[in-house]
């Protein structure tokens, strides 16, 4: 019988596979533990539209040692020097751009911008109609319970105290979850994480989401 734990592991190891840098990724028994408790979580966390499809491939990467680097790409200087009172730019020559591939770490400061808005809208448009499908199943996923445990694990919850809290109180709210370390805290911390992406507080979600990742590695979903 194929168990939850060794589809885990599986996983795990065709990540490693498929990576160039396998042989520099051998993780110890602790860590291989830790990965399985991430994808646990992360599975849980997205069928509840608390992180996005995203949120969910970089997290699980990164656990289990395949971060995606982002490229540094340089351009090649021209071996012909510019004639004299020629424009520089490719975009007011109506060039292609040599790292448009990489809208969000490459390119000018306008199309970085334009590419992290992008994709925080897809995140959040992402979570809520997770959260509209998920809201049948809640009660099978155990989330209710928590709730009844832990009023403060609910959304509305959530949402009226981050709308009536100071930067200074949410921040101090990200560590008090963290420093709990509870039985809900992994629920509750993607809780607080995404509703502060849905208030456009993306630095405090920042925050909440390196929180989360810490908080994934130590608890299994209850």
């Amino acid at each position: 019988m194929v168990t939850t734990e060794s589809r885990s592991i599986s996983k795990g190891s065709d990540l490693l596979a498929q990576s160039d840098l396998r042989q520099s990724n051998v993780l110890s028994v602790y860590e291989k533990a830790r990965a399985i408790n991430i994808e646990k979580n992360n599975a849980r966390l997205r069928a509840l539209g608390l992180i996005s499809a995203n949120e969910e491939r970089k997290s699980n990467a990164s656990a289990w040692g395949l971060e995606e680097k982002s490229s540094n790409i340089k351009r090649k200087p021209s071996s012909r020097p510019p004639s004299e009172g020629c424009r520089k730019s490719r975009r007011l020559l109506k060039l292609s751009s040599e790292i448009s591939e990489n809208v969000v770490t490459g390119g000018n400061e306008e199309e970085r911008q334009e590419g992290i808005e992008k994709e925080r809208e897809v995140i959040v448009k992402e979570c809520r109609e997770a959260r509209q499908r998920a809201a049948m199943e809640v009660a099978k996923l155990g989330v209710e319970s928590a709730a009844r445990e832990n009023p403060t694990a609910t959304y509305e919850h959530c949402l009226m105290r981050i709308r009536s809290m100071t930067k200074k109180g949410l921040i101090n709210r990200v560590r008090s979850i963290e420093r709990g370390a509870g039985k809900h805290c992994v629920v509750k911390m993607a809780i607080f994480k995404s509703c502060l992406q849905d208030e456009n507080m993306w630095e405090l979600a920042k925050l909440a989401s390196e929180a989360l990742e810490r908080l994934k590695g130590l608890q299994s979903p209850p």
